[in-house]
């Protein structure tokens, strides 16, 4: 293994990591420092098709489902697609939720805004996970 493949599996098992940890404490209530956040965003963006608990579990199952297939390093183009798509999901607080993002906009953030803006970290080593997915 050179040392490119184990950089890119590290990113892929440490991405798999927080996304199976992040993912499992949304299943037990008030565990997740998220988990109000999640439930107002999913609220929104479903237009109340998904709400409260239900929106939740459903993403707490969503999450772990993602991260093992990122550690087991199985069907990754479908997991990095699916992981792709929570991304963007997880940056519209920026747009339907900005009293929770911001305390000065556009700059200033509240820590839910650093929360959610570290994940352009996640996206782009999502994408060359995925790009180089053929080579690890």
């Amino acid at each position: 293994m050179n040392l490119s493949n184990f950089y890119l599996n590290g990113l892929r098992i440490s991405i798999g990591v927080i996304y199976v940890w992040f993912g499992m404490l949304k299943f037990f209530p008030h565990l997740s420092p998220a988990e109000e956040l999640s439930e107002k965003t999913i609220s929104i963006i479903t237009f109340q098709l998904f709400t409260g608990v239900l929106a939740v579990k459903l993403l707490a199952a969503l999450e772990v489902a993602i991260g093992i297939l990122l550690l087991v390093n199985w069907q990754l183009k479908i997991a990095i697609s699916i992981m792709l798509f929570h991304m963007l999901c997880t940056l519209t607080p920026a747009f339907v939720l900005p009293e929770l993002f911001f305390t000065n906009p556009p700059y200033g953030l509240t820590l839910v805004g650093q929360y959610i803006i570290k994940n352009l970290v996640f996206i782009f080593g999502a994408l060359l996970i995925y790009n180089q997915q053929k080579n690890i």
